[in-house]
């Protein structure tokens, strides 16, 4: 369910992504990325290092 919502408002949820963690992913992982929860919960994780449990809780709560 949230990832059909992350893949419908897409250019939303990017905007909040960008707000929440900064710069730190660029526009093409962010695309690689795009309609993929757990894809996207695993990239940030990567480039930040926050625990997966934080990020999609974040993550939930923007979509």
């Amino acid at each position: 369910m949230a990832t059909r919502r992350m893949e419908e408002s897409w250019e939303r949820t990017k905007e909040q992504i960008r707000v929440i963690w900064g710069d730190v992913l660029s526009d093409q992982e962010l695309q690689k990325a795009r309609g993929n929860l757990h894809a996207m919960v695993s990239l940030i994780h990567e480039k930040t290092g926050e625990s997966r449990e934080e990020i999609l809780q974040k993550m939930e709560a923007l979509l």
